[in-house]
């Protein structure tokens, strides 16, 4: 799942962040709304020692506090992911 994909209404009732309702909101602050939210998520699992999970390129992948990215498959991580593939 990419940042593009997570339901605007999810955003505004799990992390409470949006000063206005989604559908009040024009592009540009959805997209600041959304990356707020991902942030905010980000942060909650880091300070717990978890790692991120998002999709990206079709493919799920892992982030770690120390910026490290994984291509997780079955809940393993199986090989480093550094970006997009040429």
């Amino acid at each position: 799942m990419t940042i593009e994909a997570i339901r605007p209404e999810d955003i505004t009732l799990l992390y409470g962040i949006a000063e206005k309702s989604w559908f009040e909101m024009d592009a540009r602050e959805r997209k600041q709304a959304t990356a707020a939210a991902f942030q905010r998520a980000k942060e909650a699992a880091f300070t717990r020692g978890l790692p991120i999970i998002y999709g990206e390129d079709g493919l799920v992948i892992a982030e770690y506090v120390n910026g490290k990215r994984f291509v997780r498959e079955n809940g393993k991580d199986i090989r480093p992911y550094h970006g997009k593939q040429a």
